[in-house]
């Protein structure tokens, strides 16, 4: 197996999450995964994943990497979920809810997903200690999230 491309932005965790989806599947804001991805970091229905944050005042530093095959799970995260989705564009959106959506441009097809996480208790105990009006910028990217994508067979995605 082999890295083919990564990606790092700063996203705003709107409401709490982020979402991730094909530009040509519309699926976003399935509330049927809130409560799963409250419970496990991150939810899939196959067409979007709905990653919940520890908080929703500070950014979060998303990771991106395409692989050629399924990688080992990655050394120094707090935890991980293993998901799939659909991407048939490859054209992959970052939704951060009323904050707006950027794309990332990725291999289309069938992938397995995997959401890796760290520094969740980190970010919500600042939030939780500061004030609406505090500038929380120096704290952008405590929390992070590595998503790993890699070709899976179609047969799969919804079994």
């Amino acid at each position: 197996m082999q890295r083919l491309l990564t990606h790092e932005a700063l996203v705003f965790p709107d409401y709490g999450a982020f979402e991730l989806y094909d530009a040509d599947c519309d699926a976003h804001d399935d509330n049927s995964l809130i409560p799963n991805a409250r419970a496990h970091v991150a939810a899939s229905n196959g067409y979007e994943v709905r990653v919940a944050c520890a908080q929703s005042l500070i950014k979060v530093r998303l990771y991106i990497e395409t692989w050629t095959a399924k990688p080992p799970v990655p050394d120094g995260w707090d935890g991980h979920c293993d998901l799939q989705l659909e991407l048939p564009t490859g054209q992959l959106v970052i939704s951060e809810g009323t904050m707006g959506a950027r794309d990332v441009m990725l291999t289309k097809g069938h992938c397995g997903v995997r959401i890796s996480y760290r520094g969740r208790s980190e970010a919500k105990g600042i939030a939780e200690a500061q004030s609406l009006e505090a500038d929380l910028s120096r704290h952008d990217g405590t929390e992070q999230y590595l998503l790993q994508l890699w070709p899976e067979a179609q047969n799969r995605l919804l079994a």
